[in-house]
């Protein structure tokens, strides 16, 4: 009888998770820019790449082809005279054998002794399904699960001291319901990053537009101004950061379509970066213009912007900007943190 009531919380479980898989979808890239004086000497656009982080995450991911084979698993594990085989298959895999080595290093790749590892896992059909496993990693940085069982496994790393790494992949299989399962390797441990705190300063900046408002660039090229120190609108030509987009409206509901956005700071410049932890502002290579040039003909056309840029003001002074564009309708956010004294040192105050 207890069997009984289990097995179709089991499938109602595996069937909820596929519906949750099937309809969620997350992708970073690193956009192509280019100066605003380069795009007039050459039409050649840099081509977007995905990023690294994206990649390890959707690793983990099931393939799309697997979903309707285990779809049809859990449909013929109803079918009388089959239950029990299925029964079995479907076990064994939400109690597959879970065993894990890992090592935790700074951004120098140092080996990071005592720092806090978090396990955490599913054990179906126990009554009390969820299993959790704190340890440290050892003087070499090494740590490891073993004699576990579950589908998927979690971890999670932390130190006081220290940045977590969002980059780094914290989730994996070890049932191979879906296709595709992680596999072990004590000598190849998965790597997780931390980096070290150092001497913080006190920023200044603000995020635009400010609490639950909207702001929307126009399709037409007419500038949008803002003072990088507050995070504020300001009248044309009193302004840090300019912002232009031209988008092509003749057909509102084509998808894709031809849109083109131009970052300037008069006076001073941009850098883009991909840096997690964007802390020390370089000290040239600083661009009055850039430019993200995407036609509808890009076969990797993009329909969402968030990039990252060091900056520095007319007065010399150093600080980072996140940016975040849809270009569909121009509505946009920045974020600015500007270093007060002058100093290359974005690393905030803790």
């Amino acid at each position: 009888m207890r069997k009984q009531i289990w097995m179709p919380c089991v499938i109602v479980l595996i069937i909820c998770f596929l519906l949750i898989i099937k309809t969620k979808h997350h992708q970073n890239v690193n956009l192509p820019v280019q100066s605003a004086a380069a795009s007039n000497q050459s039409n050649q656009v840099v081509q977007p790449k995905a990023a690294q982080s994206s990649i390890a995450k959707n690793q983990q991911n099931p393939p799309a082809q697997h979903l309707e084979e285990l779809t049809n698993i859990v449909y013929v594990e109803t079918t009388p005279g089959k239950s029990n085989a299925i029964n079995a298959h479907l076990l064994s895999q939400w109690q597959a054998p879970i065993e894990f080595y890992g090592m935790v290093v700074d951004e120098n790749s140092n080996v990071v002794a005592d720092a806090n590892i978090h396990f955490s896992w599913q054990e179906i059909p126990a009554e009390d399904a969820s299993r959790i496993f704190d340890t440290k990693s050892d003087s070499e940085g090494l740590f490891s699960l073993k004699d576990a069982r579950g589908w998927t496994l979690g971890v999670s790393v932390s130190k006081q001291g220290y940045y977590i790494s969002r980059k780094d992949n914290d989730s994996f299989r070890y049932g191979s319901l879906g296709g595709g399962k992680f596999s072990p390797d004590p000598q190849n441990p998965v790597i997780f990053h931390l980096r070290k705190k150092g001497a913080g300063e006190t920023l200044i900046g603000g995020s635009f537009p400010s609490g639950m408002k909207i702001a929307q660039l126009h399709h037409d090229g007419t500038p949008v101004e803002l003072n990088l120190l507050n995070g504020t609108q300001v009248p044309a030509g009193s302004g840090q950061l300019k912002l232009e987009l031209w988008r092509d409206i003749s057909d509102m509901k084509k998808q894709p379509f031809d849109w083109k956005l131009q970052l300037s700071m008069p006076s001073g410049g941009l850098v883009p970066t991909d840096e997690e932890f964007a802390f020390q502002a370089p000290e040239s290579g600083y661009q009055p213009s850039i430019v993200i040039d995407m036609p509808a003909t890009n076969q990797d056309w993009l329909g969402e912007v968030r990039s990252k840029y060091y900056v520095q003001l007319p007065d010399g002074k150093y600080g980072r900007i996140d940016f975040y564009l849809l270009p569909r309708n121009g509505v946009f956010t920045v974020s600015s943190s500007i270093n007060p004294t002058g100093s290359r040192n974005l690393e905030p105050a803790n």
